[in-house]
């Protein structure tokens, strides 16, 4: 006869623990929310800490458990953006231009589903707080220049000129979005109007 079945039980302690943890997740989250709108809206120099509590609707006490001042903040809203499009970027694989291109249009489209003001904070925070992300921002600008360059020879590049095509992409991608992104085709309309500024037209049938 077969033994009968243990229930296996987290001691409360650990239950309690993960709770806890859950909460704390939750409080740190909704600080890089609140920050990335309100940098986004105001301006990061603009926006105090007490800007930031109210907002995110937690005490100064538990600010501090998780930054130290708004530049930890600033830093950890924008490298998870490098972060993610180095993954997203890694996985294309094809070589041709169309392939190349519609594969960093698709990198750039997950990264704003993911968190639209952190995509627009990777553009637009620059100048002394560069160096808060310098290390992620290299490497990816540079995997996008590599992908173009594998399509360079190619000549369906508009401009025929992969370094042309990589800063184009890092001006205009995201503003393209902003026109967008409250329609309900706003991954299409951005990937074919970012097919129309950097590639050569297809031949009509």
């Amino acid at each position: 006869m077969p033994a009968p079945a243990t229930t296996v039980r987290l001691p409360a302690r650990d239950s309690a623990s993960q709770k806890i943890r859950s909460r704390q997740d939750g409080t740190r989250s909704r600080i890089l929310t609140e920050s990335a709108a309100l940098f986004v809206g105001r301006g990061y120099e603009n926006v105090s800490v007490e800007q930031i509590l109210a907002a995110a609707d937690i005490a100064r006490s538990s600010f501090y458990r998780f930054f130290a001042n708004r530049e930890e903040v600033l830093a950890a809203v924008i490298r998870p953006v490098f972060v993610d499009g180095l993954t997203h970027l890694e996985a294309i694989t094809a070589r041709d231009a169309r392939g190349i291109l519609d594969g960093i249009f698709a990198a750039y489209l997950a990264l704003w589903a993911a968190s639209p003001d952190a995509l627009r904070l990777s553009t637009r925070t620059g100048a002394v707080y560069f160096d808060l992300f310098r290390d992620l921002h290299t490497p990816f600008r540079e995997r996008i220049t590599a992908l173009l360059h594998l399509a360079e020879p190619g000549g369906q590049l508009l401009n025929n000129n992969a370094e042309y095509s990589a800063r184009l992409l890092a001006r205009i991608a995201v503003p393209v979005m902003e026109v967008y992104q409250r329609d309900a085709r706003f991954a299409a309309l951005f990937t074919s109007t970012m097919r129309g500024l950097l590639l050569v037209p297809e031949p009509s049938v």
